[in-house]
Order: C-alpha cells, then structure tokens, then sequence
C-alpha cells in the first residue's frame, strides 16, 4: 500500500475522531437555553446567614441605614421643633427675676446719699389676642411640616429606584459572566481542533494562530466581565448605604406584578401619587397662610401682663432693707401699630413672592413627572419588544454556531466561519441579557415615575 493510499484510509478516520470529540465537548453548550441565569456562587460565597439576598432585602436594608434616610428623618424632628416654637405662642410667659443693686450719689452741698436695694419678682406675660398672627404661624408650620414628611417619602422612592436599578445591574454582571465563561470553553475547545487538524496535516497553522488569538480576546473580555461584577456589587451595597457589607449571594427572582394601565392613566397616576407634588401642594398652603399672617402685622395686638414680689430700699436714713414689702402691677395693653417703616408692607410683598415662587416649581415639577412618565413608559414598550427579538436573534445565532462547529469539524468550513458564529452568539446573547435588565430597570423607573412604591417588577406585555 502506497503512502498517499494509507493517507486516504487514515484521514477520514481521524476527521471522524476528531468530530466526536468536538460533538462530545459542545453537548453542553446545545443545551443551553435561552433563559437569563445568574452565575452560581461558590461554597465560600454563602453569606453568614446562609441566604440569599433579595431585592426585598435590599430595599429593607437601604431605607433603614442610608444616610439620606437619616438625614431627611432629621428634618421632620427639625420641623416638628418649629411647630411646637410657634405652638408656644398660645401659652403665656412666665419668669422669676432677683436683684440686688447699691449705689451713691453725691448732692450740690456735699451731702452724700448711699442705698441699697432688694427685690424679687414673678412675672406673667401673655397674648390674648392678635387677630390670627399665631393662628396663621402655626398653621403655616403644620403645613411645612406636611411638606417635609413628603420630603422625606420622596427621599424614600429614590434610594428604592437607586437600590433597585444597581440590583438589577449587578444580575446583570453576574449573567455576562456566564456568558463570557461559555465563549472561553467554547474557544478553548476550538484551540483544540485547530491543532489537532494542523497536526495531521488538514489545516494551516493560521487556523491555530486565529483560534488562540479569540481565545485570548475571550478570556479578556471574561477578567472585564468578572470586574464588571465587583464594580456592581460596590455601586449595589453603597445604594443600601452600606459600603462594607461583605459580598453575598444574589436572589434572581424578583416579584411579578400584572396590570393594563395606558399612557394617560398613568399619567394620572403620577399626578395623584407623586410625593413632590404633594410636598409642594404643602408648600403652597404653607406660604398662603404665611401671606395672611403678614397682612395681619396692620392689625393690634391685645396682651395681658402682671407682675407680683417683694422689694426695698435701705438708706443712711434708717430704713433697713428688712422685710421686703410686697409689690404687683396688672397690665393690658393694647398695642395699635401705626408705622413700622414699611417692614410690614415689604413682609407682605415677600410671602407674596414666595407664594407664586411655589407655584411656579411646582408647575414645573407637574411637567417634568409627565416628561419622566412618558420617556419610562416608551421605554418598556420599548425594551419589552426589544425582548422578543433579541430572544429570537441569541436563538438562531446558536443555530448558526452549532451548524458552523459541525461544518469546520467535518473540514467543510472555514476557521473564520466558526469565529464570526461565535463572536455572534456571544454578541447576541449579551445583547439578549442586557435587554432582560434593560426592561427590569425601564419599569423600576416607570414605577418610580408614577410613585408606585412596589418593589416586584412588571410581567412583560402588560403595556401595550
């Protein structure tokens, strides 16, 4: 038997050994399926509780240690304090006084004149009426007190959204991980084939050297990814406001919720729920009775005062300071202000402007939230639609793939046939995971939009 003869028997032998090994090896890559995974943590990634952290988790951990949580707790109690200052308006005053004085003076003819004085005296001061000045403070500090606990919801609904985006953002990481570690076996794989084929002859070198230069762009773009997940899980844990929570494993699941809801309703939904509307509705009542009080600075003031001690006077004339003699007045007053050098007047015009200042932001606060509804909402009929295809394209891109394996096995196909079908597939199913948190994130954000505060996410096809 000739050698080009023995060359004949033995090559096809080795191309249908070479075959099984390559349909052995990507066996597991044909069954992946298309469903967004996350990358399965390690034994020595258990958190110390054992449990998985959930996004309800999450929430719960943010709004009960984030610093802005904290900080906007802090305003109401500051804002309560306000209240009970102009609260005190309704009370009277009540104080306690002890004096001692000496003193001396000296007369025309030489004479001089020393005494000494002692009194001690309660005093009582109160306003019985000033035409609704004190009603209208106290009226106006409830309102901002109104105002700043729908500050603080606000301050709420963003760390949610904030918590909520860098959740999914981290899954998101997490599943391009897979997604890299998928290509680096598969192109490792190739590295394999490519060699055994130029080893017996069948290929050039240049399949080799083209196989392992993917390789290595592969195993590249999976140490991106990996850091990519360590840069998600910093941006996660200071959204909870917790920067040195130690990394844990991450629920996939979140809660589904389903409703039909079209573009005007939710609208309407966001003008009814939204927290900073009602801030400023706040605002606005708050400056309307600021504006009263001003006007009422014209009007008097009917205020009671009395007074009750002991008080004398020792001299070189005999009177000794002891006992004390009783001493007490009683007042009422009624004090008509005539002019105060426009400081009422200018008082007047400042609350006014204050009061249309309100008004203004809050019309402007009204359009932004249609603005956040509308481009949110777009978004998920957007990226809901975007799902399906991009689904269908990672589909047929694995389909492409596996027939362009099978072809450069058998030697039909091209090494750059088999490297452009994997650069598509890693393509396509990265941009498939993407479109999955795309979507998770559009709808925390059209949530967010409409004041919703559900943490769970919308199912797919529910706005059409």
């Amino acid at each position: 038997m000739t050698w080009s003869k023995v060359h004949l028997v033995v090559l096809p032998i080795v191309c249908w050994f070479l075959f099984v090994i390559g349909i052995t090896a990507t066996a597991p890559a044909a069954e992946i399926q298309m469903q967004v995974q996350a990358v399965p943590p390690t034994q020595s990634a258990l958190s110390p509780t054992g449990q998985l952290l959930t996004i309800e988790d999450a929430v719960r951990i943010g709004l009960d240690n984030h610093p802005r949580i904290k900080s906007a707790n802090e305003r109401i109690g500051s804002q309560q304090a306000v209240l009970g200052q102009q609260m005190s308006a309704y009370y009277p005053t009540v104080s306690l006084s002890n004096q001692y004085r000496t003193s001396q003076s000296s007369s025309n003819g030489g004479n001089d004149h020393a005494a000494d004085t002692f009194s001690s005296q309660a005093g009582f001061n109160m306003t019985l009426y000033n035409f609704g000045k004190r009603e209208g403070n106290v009226q106006a500090a409830r309102e901002t007190l109104d105002a700043t606990k729908q500050d603080y919801e606000t301050t709420s609904q963003d760390i949610v959204l904030a918590i909520k985006q860098a959740y999914y953002v981290y899954l998101a990481s997490q599943a391009l991980v897979k997604v890299r570690q998928e290509t680096v076996r598969s192109r490792e794989l190739l590295v394999r084939q490519a060699q055994g084929f130029y080893d017996v002859g069948t290929r050039a070198r240049i399949d080799v050297a083209r196989a392992e230069a993917n390789l290595y762009s592969a195993q590249a773009d999976l140490i991106a990814a990996e850091n990519g997940v360590k840069i998600a899980w910093v941006t996660l844990r200071n959204a909870m406001g917790s920067p040195r929570l130690p990394e844990q494993p991450v629920a996939e699941d979140s809660p589904e919720v389903q409703f039909s809801m079209n573009l005007a309703g939710a609208r309407n939904v966001a003008f009814d729920a939204r927290t900073e509307l009602k801030s400023f509705d706040a605002q606005r009542k708050a400056a309307d009775q600021l504006i009263a009080t001003a006007r009422r600075g014209h009007l008097p003031d009917l205020i009671f005062d009395a007074s009750y001690g002991r008080r004398h006077v020792s001299d070189q004339k005999g009177l000794n300071t002891f006992p004390l003699q009783p001493t007490w007045s009683v007042q009422l007053s009624f004090n008509i202000p005539i002019f105060d050098g426009f400081r009422t007047t200018n008082r007047v015009e400042e609350t006014l402007h204050n009061y249309y200042n309100v008004k203004a932001q809050e019309e402007d606060r009204r359009q932004q939230i249609a603005l956040e509804v509308e481009q949110s909402y777009l978004r998920v009929v957007e990226t809901q639609e975007r799902i399906r295809a991009t689904e269908s394209a990672a589909r047929a891109a694995k389909e492409n793939l596996d027939l362009a394996q099978g072809r450069y096995q058998v030697g039909v196909g091209s090494i750059i046939e088999v490297t452009d079908a994997e650069t598509l597939y890693t393509d396509a199913q990265t941009t498939y995971i993407r479109t999955i948190y795309d979507y998770k994130i559009a709808d925390a954000q059209l949530a967010r939009a409409m004041g919703d505060t559900r943490v769970g996410v919308l199912k797919p096809g529910s706005i059409k």
